[in-house]
This record gives structure tokens, sequence and C-alpha cells, in this order.
């Protein structure tokens, strides 16, 4: 039997809240992958939180939340798409298929990709990591790192690009080397 929305308690809100956020960009980018215009994302990404919500009573804790979430955007999607099918800028269910089944190996390979990314940021140099943690936090620029490390700016550009290529270097290897698992 299932809760009426309305009467659920403040736990299963907050679950989901936190279940949700942790995914939005995730389903974010699958959805920019499906489809081509950024106002729409936003529709079908709003759709989608809506339904996630009036089914959150469906989802089965423990099992794989971001799983049944991209399922339920998808089914947004080709609903969206059953609606605009005259449009020549959307695909086909066909293509939409094979595109989500690409999103979803991609998606597997991103938990360890992001394992393999911490391990790779810990082994940096102590001023690496500050000069990566100043340009990746919210409102971060490399021009305002430069500001505040009084550095110049093209010097900047030059060793952050070292950084990312020894990043990259490193998590290809970790990746090759199953490390992150």
């Amino acid at each position: 039997m299932s809760k009426d929305v309305n009467n659920r308690d403040s736990g299963d809100y907050e679950l989901f809240i936190k279940l949700y956020l942790a995914n939005e960009r995730r389903l974010y980018g699958y959805v920019r992958t499906l489809i081509p215009n950024w106002s729409d994302v936003d529709d079908i990404i709003q759709e989608t939180a809506a339904v996630l919500w009036a089914k959150f009573d469906q989802f089965q804790r423990g099992t794989n939340f971001p799983a049944w979430a991209l399922k339920i955007a998808h089914n947004q999607v080709l609903n969206y798409c059953k609606v605009r099918k005259k449009d020549k800028l959307y695909f086909s269910e066909a293509a939409l298929e094979s595109l989500a089944e690409l999103c979803e190996t991609r998606d597997a390979n991103l938990d360890q990709r992001l394992a393999a990314l911490k391990k790779c940021l810990d082994q940096l140099k102590s001023d690496e990591q500050r000069l990566i943690e100043m340009r990746y936090r919210p409102g971060g620029s490399t021009k305002s790192v430069s500001q505040q490390t009084g550095k110049d700016l093209h010097v900047l550009y030059r060793l952050l690009n070292k950084i990312h290529t020894k990043l990259l270097l490193c998590v290809r290897r970790a990746l090759a080397e199953g490390e992150a698992i």
C-alpha cells in the first residue's frame, strides 16, 4: 500500500533530498547528453525531480538510487521527445536507447574514476593541492587564484596545466592497474 505523498515523515523527505542532491549533477549530465536544448533539459530535470519524489515510496532503501533515478529521467526524456516528435533536433527512440546504454556504461566507471582521482589528488605536493582546491572551489576561477596568490595569470595557467596533466596520467595509470577499485 502506497503512502500519501503529503503524509510522508520528515525522514523520507530528508533521505530523498540527500539522495537527490548527491545525484543531481549525474541526472543533469545524463539528460543533457540526450537533449540539445538547455531550457528543455531544465524542464525535464524539474519533471524528473517531481516524479522521483512522487514515486519515492516505491524506491527500496539500500538499492541503487542513481540507477533508479536515471531510469525515471530516461522515461521523462522519452515522454518529452514523443511530445516534440515533429522537431527534427531530437533523437529517435532507438538513438536515445543507444545513448542511454552508453551513459550507463560511462556512469558505471564513474566511481572508479573518482576514487582514482582522489588518490591522485592526495599524491600531489601541498602547494599543488592548494592551487587545485582554490581553482575548483565553488566560485573559483583561474583569475581569482591569480589575484589571491599574486602569480601572473599566464604562469598560473601553465602551472595548472602541468598539474592537470600529472593528475590525468596518474588516474589513467591507477585505472589501468586496477588500483582505484
